[in-house]
């Protein structure tokens, strides 16, 4: 998607960006942020997560410990989705072209250090790295409670890495289905189910999951979630 197109979708959606042809400027992030921010937001419940369970065949305790995890049960922040925007995956996404100009949204290699501590700074990562690149920059965020990325917007049902941002953005039961649809399309859904957390947190996480200790946090997520329906 370029800047046209998406600015044809915010129109369409009922928001005014620059006109065509303009630079990228304050209209452009306004209206993004505002259609990021408008969604009606509904909470999950347990009976939500009890459907999902059964889906996957899975203990609904394994389902909220990825929850607690990836976002801290969090699924959105000031009206927009919670995310995480990705330095070393824009990197790669744009062929590394940006690594020199934009060192603070394009890093070769992961680097904690590029990561904001608040949500304020990681959408101002976003909206930098969309105007240098529609698809690239929606595509290196991950949103949501289950912090899933952008550029899985294809196995999640999603045409285009800004139709997954926007459908993430709408309520915690489009996050849901996404992640449903994630874990089946990975073939995670065994993996949660036997409580596998290294293979699975590897398989969502991908293969540096040691190094923020995703399958020691999500065992322990989904101890107290069992300790907490047993009480």
């Amino acid at each position: 998607m370029d800047m046209t197109t998406l600015r044809r979708r915010l129109v369409a959606l009922g928001y005014q960006p620059s006109a065509e042809g303009a630079p990228f400027g304050a209209a452009d992030r306004a209206a993004i942020l505002s259609a990021l921010t408008d969604g009606p937001d509904y909470k999950l419940g347990a009976d939500d997560i009890e459907d999902a369970a059964d889906q996957l065949r899975v203990d609904p305790a394994a389902i909220w410990a990825v929850w607690d995890v990836e976002a801290s049960g969090a699924a959105f922040t000031d009206g927009r989705p919670t995310i995480l925007f990705e330095p070393h995956r824009f990197s790669r996404a744009t062929g590394h072209r940006y690594d020199a100009s934009h060192p603070a949204i394009s890093s070769r290699n992961w680097n904690r250090k590029l990561y904001p501590a608040r949500q304020v700074g990681r959408w101002g990562q976003l909206l930098d790295a969309v105007a240098l690149d529609v698809d690239a920059g929606f595509a290196s965020a991950s949103y949501g409670g289950f912090q899933i990325l952008g550029e899985n917007h294809a196995i999640c049902g999603a045409v285009t890495p800004w139709a997954f941002a926007w459908q993430q953005s709408q309520t915690e039961a489009d996050q849901l289905a996404a992640f449903l649809r994630f874990v089946e399309g990975k073939g995670l859904a065994a993996a949660l189910r036997r409580h596998d957390w290294a293979a699975f947190a590897k398989g969502y996480n991908g293969t540096a999951f040691r190094e923020n200790r995703y399958d020691e946090r999500l065992a322990a997520a989904y101890a107290r979630r069992r300790a907490a329906r047993a009480a």
